[in-house]
């Protein structure tokens, strides 16, 4: 007898990856009868936990399936060989596109992302408040594919024992989602000061760059480890947003170009405070962010030092003296 299946494919970015985990383990939790196949990126696989219910592939769509021809072929080998009852295309992209058609060929129930284009013009012309949760949409794809689950779901407060280290993330791809490393280098300084530990979160690249206090540097077979140990990980909204709310790392997120109201906000099973940028008319000017400011000097990465303390404050989980703010 063949075995049920859902297959579901997302390829970037990494932060998107991440968001969409937690609601592949609800799909795996809400129906144990079925396997479900997940595609992406291999270099991603490393940084998604272990879950029985969820078969990991990572296919390297930059090299070995960089060719449309060659996915389609990979795409029309394994569906012959598996036929899922289900495919949700979770990227929308011309990559998962074509194993979307071949998937519905094959006689899949077909499921995609909505991502919400004339809404998000909307919300950036200051003409709509908000924008749906992208995990929602996630979980609308599978519903649409005929699987529905609830969502959102209460996840239970991760339990953690106290500690004293900070993780830095102050990097992201693009300009309007990073602060001033001068703002960087101050946090860890006031970290290091209480008596705590700082650990720089960032690719080999943007690691380079830093001339801040002495810290030290998470390395990739580290982090795991590292997101579960820490007191509190101050984030950008990046990838490391999401990978500390997979971990249940109590967390703060500076929102400059960006703004959580745009949906990109995940579940948390930790405590997490945002803090953003204030009375800038032109903000949030980016959906995903940007490297040109309309203004010309990224006003919205002015955010006071404070404001992020006190913020760390409210979720750090340690007994460093972080009363007195």
């Amino acid at each position: 007898m063949a075995e049920k299946r859902i297959a579901i494919v997302r390829f970037s970015a990494l932060g998107d990856v991440a968001l969409l985990w937690p609601v592949l383990c609800q799909v795996a939790q809400s129906y144990p009868d079925y396997k479900i196949t997940f595609f992406t990126r291999p270099a991603f696989l490393e940084h998604l936990p272990d879950h029985p219910g969820i078969e990991k592939v990572g296919l390297d769509v930059d090299d070995a399936y960089a060719s449309p021809v060659s996915l389609f072929l990979f795409w029309w080998g394994w569906l012959r060989s598996t036929y899922p009852e289900a495919w949700v295309d979770a990227h929308a992209h011309l990559r998962s596109m074509s194993g979307t058609w071949l998937a519905a060929r094959f006689g899949a129930r077909v499921g995609k992302l909505e991502k919400h284009r004339a809404l998000r013009k909307a919300f950036l012309a200051k003409n709509v408040q908000k924008l749906p949760l992208v995990q929602e949409s996630y979980a609308n794809a599978f519903a649409q594919a005929g699987f529905p689950i609830e969502w959102p779901i209460a996840l239970p407060n991760a339990s953690r024992p106290l500690s004293s280290t900070l993780l830095l993330a102050p990097f992201a791809a693009h300009e309007s989602k990073r602060i001033p490393l001068e703002t960087a280098y101050a946090l860890a300084a006031w970290w290091q000061g209480l008596g705590g530990t700082v650990v720089l979160m960032g690719h080999f690249s943007e690691i380079d760059g830093w001339n801040g206090p002495n810290v030290l540097f998470a390395r990739p077979d580290q982090e795991a480890s590292l997101w579960a140990e820490a007191a509190v990980a101050v984030v950008m909204d990046s990838a490391n947003q999401h990978l500390a709310a997979l971990h249940g790392t109590p967390s703060v997120t500076v929102w400059m170009g960006t703004a959580p109201e745009a949906g990109f906000v995940p579940v948390h099973p930790g405590e997490q405070e945002h803090v953003q940028s204030s009375g800038l008319s032109c903000s949030p000017c980016s959906i995903y962010g940007t490297s040109k400011c309309s203004r010309g000097d990224f006003a919205c990465h002015q955010i006071p030092l404070a404001q992020i303390q006190k913020a760390i404050a409210k979720v750090a989980r340690t007994d460093l003296p972080l009363h007195a703010l």
